[in-house]
């Protein structure tokens, strides 16, 4: 399974909303734009599945939360998938996939969405920080991005290496949390060739899997 470019262009759009898509197009158009959508939500579907299926069995992830095309008053300007051990299924950290305009991400994410409805607390997922010069040792550092989860995810995010370049440079970085979590993950963006999506996926779920079982032996 493949990523192509006309994956990416889906999302761009400068309507969502069906009020607003309803105004700009009529009925025949809107319903093209709808089995489009479904087209490739299934092609999203179907690759999370094979990932799923080709994880480690210890992860035991098998059932990966896929969210909808959709959220019945607008169209999704992403498609985004969470995996979490069952045994912490309502767990506040996951490992994520996202894809949206500019980019194909995996990464390590707290979700802030009703946080207060889960385990897991803030301060523990944010004591990962100091780890992670040790845990990028480990790891095939290309790709590796890091960013606050206040920083909308079209912005320009920045490189691991850089963060871990100086203390000074961590701190300043910190700062700009602003109370809430980082996320972590490796990036594809439209231009790089992502053939084998399945295996890319795999890889890096492996390589930041230790950093979300850090997580499950932090919060018992």
């Amino acid at each position: 399974m493949e990523i192509v470019r006309a994956d990416f262009q889906l999302f761009d759009r400068e309507y969502f909303t069906f009020k607003q898509l309803k105004a700009q197009h009529s009925e025949k158009e809107l319903e093209e734009i709808k089995q489009e959508y479904k087209k490739h939500w299934q092609k999203w579907k179907a690759i999370q599945m094979a990932v799923a299926d080709g994880l480690p069995k210890e992860f035991h992830m098998e059932k990966p939360k896929i969210e909808s095309w959709t959220n019945g008053w607008n169209l999704r300007n992403h498609f985004w998938c969470a995996y979490r051990d069952p045994a912490h299924h309502n767990q506040n950290a996951c490992l994520a996939v996202l894809l949206n305009k500019k980019q194909f991400q995996v990464y390590l994410m707290f979700q802030h969405y009703k946080s207060e409805e889960r385990s897991g607390s803030l301060a523990a997922y944010n004591d990962l920080l100091p780890t992670l010069a040790e845990w990028y040792l480990q790891v095939e550092s290309k790709n590796y991005f890091i960013w606050p989860q206040t920083e909308h995810e079209l912005d320009d995010h920045l490189p691991l290496t850089a963060f871990l370049e100086g203390k000074s440079q961590s701190d300043k970085w910190t700062d700009s949390m602003k109370g809430r979590s980082f996320q972590l993950g490796k990036l594809f963006f439209q231009t790089d060739a992502l053939s084998n999506v399945v295996e890319e996926t795999i890889h890096a779920m492996e390589e930041l899997a230790p950093l979300y079982a850090a997580l499950d032996r932090t919060d018992r």
